[in-house]
């Protein structure tokens, strides 16, 4: 009985035009910010630069948290994202007076006057060596902390800044850092943890799952809605209600064939990809793991996509209407705001639905956030089961006549 609903779900869905505009979306995020992937070249002596990556260093820290509190003291306004959500703070009198407090023992600078003139002469730096035009400054502002300022003194009271900002701020325990400059040493360490230890497509299969899993955080419900409220619209609801299935038979086949029918695609499309992850190892020697894509497809991408799908089941079946769209859309736009953050990183992927690490690098960033990355993952498999037990719940009451609205049954006594 499962295996016969599962196939004529999956001929639904494949006969659903949503569904191909999903795979039409899917078709341009990859091609857009794939299609032209180069491979990562092995690093070469003598470089100017191998790039920047996060720094441990507690000077280089404190410099480029200052800095960023001097830019914004200086500039007026304060950046912050307490939920995600970009949030500018405008400080009353007595806020302001304590953040100069902190600025001037912490970095000897008094008054935004003083800040201004430091910003000023760091624009006018930043524009001589990028041009004029340039909008884009390379380096950021960076402030050397007053004389005999401790760590332990500086992170006292860069907490007490983000308290004031009322939380979200640059300058909380973990949002605060600093940057230094990739050795040859560093970068020839990363390439041969992308060769050897990834075996080339391990990298470039989480740099898939990166781009991919974007959308995925929005799509499915799309396809889930639309199916719900399919039956509904073509009045077939007391024909599927009188199937001889049991419901959670009907429920589960449903949502494993809109499961199914999302990944193909996703699979499909990492073919071109592992395409060029063969003829570049074959070039350079080396062997690769064939399976990386297929695995970090299922367990990256794949609780993604059940989550948002049993998302949309379970609002289509409670009310009856669209709402899960709407419940979706704020939880991706949430979660695509605070995993920009963590992209580049890697290794910060917190309980985010949209877990990111927009590299092919960064192998050790990946090992030491894995443990967090695998609950992350486990725990959204076993939120969209319970929904979709839910879902099967309410859809079983519903075939019973017992479950009704409150809006609807209201809607009747008027009428």
């Amino acid at each position: 009985m499962f295996g016969q609903l599962l196939i004529k779900e999956c001929r639904q869905t494949a006969r659903s035009l949503i569904y191909w505009l999903i795979v039409l979306v899917l078709i341009f995020d990859y091609t857009s910010q794939l299609g032209s992937t180069k491979m990562e070249p092995e690093p070469e002596k003598g470089l100017e630069s191998y790039g920047y990556k996060p720094s441990d260093d507690e000077n280089i820290i404190m410099e480029a948290t200052l800095g960023m509190l001097t830019q914004e003291y200086g500039g007026g306004g304060f950046a912050t994202y307490p939920i995600g959500f970009y949030k500018r703070v405008t400080l009353n009198e007595k806020e302001e007076q304590r953040i100069e407090e902190i600025l001037r023992e912490t970095t000897g600078i008094s008054g935004r006057d003083e800040a201004g003139k430091l910003l000023m002469e760091w624009y006018e730096a930043q524009n001589a060596a990028s041009g004029e035009n340039q909008m884009y400054y390379a380096m950021s502002l960076t402030v050397k902390p007053a004389q005999g300022l401790s760590y332990d003194r500086f992170c006292e009271l860069m907490d007490e800044t983000d308290r004031i900002l009322g939380g979200g701020s640059s300058y909380g325990e973990h949002r605060r850092g600093g940057s230094e400059p990739k050795t040859y040493e560093d970068a020839l360490k990363e390439y041969q943890d992308l060769t050897e230890k990834d075996r080339l497509t391990g990298g470039y299969a989480r740099l898939f799952c990166d781009y991919m899993v974007i959308f995925l955080g929005i799509l499915p419900v799309f396809l889930a809605v639309t199916r719900g409220m399919r039956d509904r619209r073509c009045g077939m609801q007391e024909l599927v209600y009188s199937r001889k299935g049991s419901s959670a038979v009907i429920i589960f086949s449903r949502f494993a064939a809109m499961l199914l029918m999302l990944l193909i695609p996703v699979l499909l499309l990492s073919v071109p990809l592992l395409t060029e992850c063969l003829r570049h190892a074959s070039a350079i020697g080396i062997s690769v793991d064939l399976w990386a894509f297929a695995i970090y497809t299922l367990g990256w991408i794949m609780p993604t996509v059940m989550a948002v799908t049993a998302v949309g089941m379970f609002f289509t079946e409670l009310t009856d209407t669209a709402l899960g769209v709407l419940v979706q859309g704020v939880w991706w736009f949430v979660s695509a705001l605070t995993g920009a953050d963590a992209a580049i990183r890697g290794g910060m992927y917190g309980w985010n639905l949209i877990p990111r690490h927009n590299t092919e690098l960064n192998r050790a960033g990946f090992e030491e956030g894995f443990a967090q990355l695998a609950a992350n993952r486990i725990l959204y498999v076993v939120l969209a089961l319970a929904l979709v037990a839910l879902t099967t719940f309410i859809y079983s009451q519903k075939r019973k006549g017992r479950y009704r609205l409150a809006w609807k049954n209201t809607s009747r006594l008027k009428k």
